[in-house]
């Protein structure tokens, strides 16, 4: 935390070309070690930078789009606004990169967020874009944010009341996809396991909740702390 608020502050404390002078890989590097809304705003900011004069850069476009995705996670307040944001950057790189499948992860993600804060999950209005954004990210590249389209496929499939799209055997498809794809990370196993509950398949669920525990033995990461804790909940409430 101290290095990434150090690092930080040495590129807003000298000429804004500076700013211009950040590598993707930069940016990467800091979002993901990002926690704090503070760090998401000095993220953005740069980003902005190195966006003027400069907009039709989909790299820099997606990833001012990650970063107000974050924003809003972290944000008591404006949530929407970030959404909103995170959209419009996303869309904006889809019209310079047609093929760009995270720009379509992430705008699907952030449709997906802002219709669950306005309670209009249910709604097809919701539903169908960020299905399409998310079936067109799976179609140009599965392995995005982790397999992130699978993952967000098989949640939304498990979320939704059948007569809506639900469909636990598409969840389940979706999530053993994801895990295919990245075993490694903690949510896929968790999501799976979910899905196996769904099904009421208590041994493979034991299987992969036990798997995911592993993932997460030295966890620090306050996301990981929770899907640990969440995985746990979750196998004490397993039956035998």
């Amino acid at each position: 935390m101290v290095l990434i608020a150090f690092f930080l502050i040495s590129i807003f404390a000298v000429p804004a070309v500076s700013a211009q002078n950040l590598t993707l890989a930069d940016i990467d590097a800091l979002h993901e070690k990002g926690q704090s809304q503070a760090e998401y705003q000095s993220i953005a900011s740069a980003i902005k930078k190195v966006l003027t004069g400069n907009s039709d850069q989909y790299q820099w476009q997606w990833r001012l789009a990650r970063t107000e995705y974050a924003l809003a996670k972290t944000s008591d307040e404006a949530k929407i606004d970030h959404y909103d944001q995170c959209i419009r950057h996303s869309s904006l790189a889809i019209e310079l990169q047609a093929d760009s499948a995270v720009s379509y992860f992430y705008r699907g993600l952030c449709r997906g967020k802002q219709g669950e804060m306005k309670g209009i999950w249910a709604s097809l209005a919701i539903i169908d874009p960020f299905e399409e954004d998310m079936k067109k990210a799976v179609e140009l590249d599965p392995t995005v944010n982790h397999a992130g389209p699978h993952r967000a496929l098989g949640r939304l499939y498990m979320e939704l009341p059948f007569f809506m799209g639900g469909d636990s055997d598409k969840s389940l498809d979706h999530l053993k996809e994801a895990v295919r794809l990245a075993p490694d990370y903690a949510e896929n196993q968790l999501g799976l396991a979910q899905a196996f509950i769904e099904k009421n398949n208590s041994e493979q669920a034991r299987e992969t909740l036990h798997k995911m525990m592993q993932l997460t033995d030295n966890a620090q990461d306050k996301k990981l702390l929770s899907f640990r804790k969440e995985a746990m909940e979750l196998l004490e409430n397993l039956s035998p």
